[in-house]
């Protein structure tokens, strides 16, 4: 009451710092009432390490924070180890004391701050290096002691998922699914009683929540931004190793190894040449519930021991992932305990029948397993088994087909490649009429061995409403093709959608049916036989579209392709044609609008002339390997073009590209670029030549006036650069690469914002333009330029071009000094 009193009808400016509770009570019951008392205009700023006081708190977006950079980490632990400025401080060996800071900050300001009130402790400076490089920071109370705090607060399921990641080796990247699958091995994770949320959901939650506030942080994402990996940071791995007391540890071996009787879950990073004799060197383990062996090496094979079912007795999770692991023995089904068993990106051939003995496992990591050839016949007696990863992040996969009985195990959450065969004795794609708690993605390969429609029919595919990505392929052709797809009715909620190498004439029916409202990605691949295209314009969510190899198709009729919709494709961003040998003509109208087509690639495409669409939206055009193609319209966002291989018609659009721009010409055929088209373009930024191997020469007025990158590289017949590349006031990087006849640079004395200049592979330049570089450079870069290089280091009677002491000098990879110009 006394705070409402005070805050009445008063502006106020309230900063909450490291704020921690999560509590929608303590928040929303106690505090904010009194807060609403003030004036219009009042501010409540929340600083936190948690994304879930945020979302409590119903703040606006947030602010999130990026890690520091390196110099900033190092400034601000001069500024608490010795309230110095960075360039001022005192200490014998700087260079090696700020490495070691920049490697246990890893862009963590608190970390940089403990750091630095650690070492201002210690009176003895020759101690500093072995504090941060070693010390048992639990001894200091200082970072374990405030980094405990937040493991305090965790709720009490979130503990031991925290404290088992210390088993994680240092710098070692994990995907989500693969902790969690641990997680579950070892029955950390508490089944919700809401009956719609399966135990991987609650285990992601789980994962989420340590995301939020910070204990896992992301370390890579890969190009489609879908597949994330994450780290411990080196305190946060510090700090589970903390919690985690014996129970948990990492051991880095070289020689024999006894495991620790109290030791659970442990992780072997071997450290040997080879990893033939590795299960020789270790002893003990009967107690251990995990583990996990990494550090070896594909080269090597990892002999698993015949008895391991004997010596591992209690194990309920083993990985061997990454290894040369080429069979696995019989007595590995004598791990009853065993819940989770990778072996991705092995080399396993085949699985022990014996694995059909492990009843309680509910995780089979075969990743990458190119080598696998067959499972177990009797692999449908695995009734708890949720995952079975089949993924291949490349094509060649060596199975022969499914085991008959697989369609049994309907708790089956993970499937991800499912291979049709002829073989009497395997499974038909009948057998995943029953498997409808599916997620992730599935392939369904070798569709072209499906022998009746009523395999396709009982597959059952509509009622798998938790799939997001569905891949269906043929490998030969097949008689009831169109049929056989037909039936093959994706469910409603997939979110991507493969079909490829299809030999039918016509589309199924529900191919751009408009029930498909989370459909984002459609990619038809080798539609040899296909004269149409099906109306893909009534997706109501479609993103991406991807049509490759369609052999037949000479017309697209938009009338079909757009559908009967006005407008269609509404949220169209990416449009890639692919191969599409006799297509000639794809005339615009009304229908297909494309409003917000984001890219157009048409790639091979070599008979196709124009795009006559008006694209308002679109940026990003590649037209490579299409030599008739005439030109683009006016597109008045194009901010990107790259042409390859596909002839001269760019010349004859340049009028009629908006600014600003980039453009990327490769593989012209063209001897001599056109005069007089520099002028047309004062606000082109980025100009990349590649590999013209005609090209001569370029015209005096090229480049255009306002460029700020220029790159000429691979045009081996190409003798000089034109003498107007002095006028580009505004150009800031340029590199030339592979040029063998270029003898010479012309004057650059007028490149007055030229920062990075990056000569390579040039081997006849003898020397820098006469009146040298510009005083704005500060990189030059020299690489395979034995002529120029010996010129650029006092050799030559160039060499008083780069006397400048501001510039950095790199020739060959390695850094020039000073004293050596």
């Amino acid at each position: 009451m006394h705070l409402a009193e005070r805050l009445k009808d008063t502006r106020y400016l309230l900063v909450l710092d490291d704020y921690w509770r999560e509590s929608w009570y303590d928040w929303h019951g106690k505090l904010k009432l009194p807060l609403l008392k003030g004036a219009v205009g009042s501010k409540i700023i929340v600083t936190t390490r948690s994304a879930e006081v945020a979302r409590v708190l119903g703040t606006s977006t947030p602010y999130r924070l990026q890690h520091l950079q390196d110099e900033d980490c190092w400034r601000l632990f001069c500024y608490f180890s010795q309230g110095t400025e960075a360039h001022t401080y005192d200490f014998q060996d700087i260079s090696r004391l700020r490495e070691d800071v920049i490697r246990k900050c890893r862009g963590v300001p608190f970390v940089a701050v403990c750091l630095g009130l650690r070492v201002h402790q210690e009176n003895d400076r020759s101690k500093w290096t072995a504090i941060l490089h070693g010390e048992n920071w639990d001894s200091t109370g200082h970072l374990i002691g405030a980094l405990r705090l937040s493991y305090v607060q965790l709720d009490s399921h979130l503990k031991p998922c925290f404290a088992y990641s210390s088993v994680v080796p240092q710098n070692f990247l994990f995907e989500e699914e693969w902790l969690i699958q641990h997680w579950m091995a070892q029955g950390f994770i508490q089944p919700n009683p809401n009956e719609s949320e399966t135990i991987e959901d609650t285990a992601r939650s789980y994962f989420r929540s340590l995301v939020g506030r910070s204990f896992f942080q992301t370390a890579h994402v890969d190009r489609t931004g879908e597949r994330q990996s994450y780290s411990l940071s080196e305190m946060m791995r510090d700090l589970a190793i903390h919690v985690s007391g014996e129970d948990c540890k990492c051991s880095i071996i070289d020689g024999p190894y006894n495991i620790p009787e109290k030791v659970r879950y442990l992780t072997v990073v071997f450290n040997m040449l080879t990893s033939q004799d590795m299960f020789e060197v270790i002893s003990g383990g009967k107690r251990l519930h995990t583990l996990i062996v990494v550090g070896g090496s594909d080269h090597f094979e990892l002999k698993i021991p015949i008895d391991i079912g004997q010596r591992f007795i209690r194990l309920r999770a083993l990985d061997l992932g990454n290894f040369c692991v080429t069979e696995l023995p019989e007595s590995i089904g004598e791990l009853k305990h065993l819940r989770c068993l990778q072996l991705r990106n092995t080399k396993i051939r085949r699985l022990p029948e014996s694995i059909c003995d492990l009843y309680s496992l509910q995780t089979l990591g075969l990743t990458n397993c190119y080598y696998l050839e067959k499972f177990p016949c009797k692999i449908k007696n695995l009734r708890m088994m949720r995952h079975i990863d089949l993924v291949m992040a490349r094509n060649g996969c060596r199975l022969e087909g499914m085991p008959k009985g697989i369609g049994l195990l309907i708790d089956l959450q993970t499937l991800s490649r499912f291979v049709v065969s002829s073989n009497t004795h395997k499974g038909n794609i009948a057998e995943l009429g029953k498997l409808n708690k599916l997620r992730g993605e599935l392939l369904i390969s070798n569709l072209h061995l499906v022998e009746s429609v009523q395999e396709a029919v009982l597959a059952n595919l509509a009622s798998k409403q938790f799939l997001q990505k569905l891949e269906l392929s043929w490998s030969g052709n097949s008689k009831n093709a169109e049929n056989i797809l037909e039936h093959l009715k994706p469910p409603t909620k997939v979110k991507e959608l493969t079909i490829s190498g299809y030999t039918g004439m016509a589309c199924p029916s529900w191919l751009g049916s408009s029930v498909y409202t989370n459909l984002v990605t459609v990619c038809l691949y080798d539609f040899k036989s296909c004269t149409e295209l099906p109306p893909l314009g009534l997706l109501p969510a479609l993103k991406n579209l991807h049509l490759k190899g369609w052999e037949s198709l000479v017309y697209i009729d938009c009338s079909r392709f757009c559908g009967r919709s006005t407008p269609s494709f509404e949220h169209l961003e990416k449009l890639h044609l692919e191969m599409m040998d006799r297509l000639q003509l794809w005339d615009g109208d009304e229908r297909c609008a494309f409003p917000k087509l984001l890219e157009l690639v048409l790639e091979n495409c070599c008979r196709l002339e124009q795009v006559s669409h008006s694209l308002p939206s679109l940026a990003k055009v590649t037209v490579e390997g299409s030599p008739n193609f005439r030109g683009l319209r006016s597109y008045p966002a194009l901010k990107h073009l790259n042409v390859n291989a596909s002839g001269e018609w760019i010349w004859g659009s340049w009028r009629s590209l908006s600014c600003p721009i980039s453009v990327s010409l490769c593989k012209l055929p063209t001897v001599e670029f056109p005069s007089g088209l520099g002028r047309f373009h004062t606000c082109l930024q980025r100009l990349e030549i590649s590999h013209c191997e005609q090209l001569v020469s370029i015209p005096e007025d090229w480049p255009p006036c306002n460029l700020s990158h220029l790159s000429v590289r691979h045009c081996p017949r190409l003798h000089e650069l034109p003498r107007g590349i002095r006028r580009l006031k505004a150009l800031e990087d340029m590199e030339i690469i592979a040029c063998g006849q270029l003898a010479c640079l012309p004057e650059m004395d007028g490149l007055t914002s030229l920062l990075r200049l990056e000569i390579s592979d040039c081997g006849l330049i003898r020397s820098l333009p006469d009146k040298g570089l510009p005083s704005s450079v500060r990189v030059l870069s020299i690489n395979s330029c034995p002529l120029l290089a010996s010129s650029c280091l006092n050799e030559g009677r160039s060499a008083h071009h780069i006397k400048m002491n501001n510039i950095l000098v790199w020739i060959d990879g390695r850094e020039v000094p000073t004293s050596a110009r």
